[in-house]
């Protein structure tokens, strides 16, 4: 089995993000919605904050993951918060040769496993180096334009 050798990337792009309650009033069925994400659907979470990258990709965070990420540079008239990201935010990463099912934080129910996120061969698994159970994976082509890589 070959070992995993984790590199140090940042990101570089910056996102829009919203309260889930700002976006389903009813937090008693926000549950029953489905997010389609690039790694799978998952359930809305009521609490969560809904987030849409450079190119126009969805996925859901906690308002303590945003803002451990992210500055808010600005709010704009439809109540979107503008995030870059924080200069000294690092994660770990590396390149998949394979394609398989992550279990992350987030993600969709597959043969009744929560939080499975889809990972195709070339894209990236990420993970926060602070807390390695904080695991994701990012298309590839979403890698290579958000992302540098840091220390070749």
């Amino acid at each position: 089995m070959t070992e995993i050798v984790w590199r140090r990337a940042k990101k570089t792009k910056g996102i829009r993000a919203k309260a889930m309650v700002n976006l389903l009033v009813d937090k008693s069925v926000v549950n029953k919605f489905l997010l389609d994400t690039l790694e799978g659907r998952e359930p809305l979470g009521a609490d969560a904050i809904f987030c849409i990258g450079e190119a126009g990709d969805a996925w859901q965070q906690s308002p303590k993951s945003l803002l451990k990420k992210y500055d808010i540079v600005k709010i704009d008239e439809g109540g979107w918060l503008h995030c870059e990201p924080k200069p000294d935010n690092e994660v770990q990463f590396y390149e998949s040769g394979e394609t398989f099912l992550l279990t992350g934080r987030w993600g969709e129910e597959i043969n009744g496993v929560p939080n499975q996120q889809r990972c195709d061969a070339g894209d990236f698994i990420l993970r926060n180096p602070n807390d390695v159970s904080d695991t994701w994976v990012v298309r590839r082509k979403l890698f290579q334009n958000t992302y540098t890589v840091l220390g070749e």
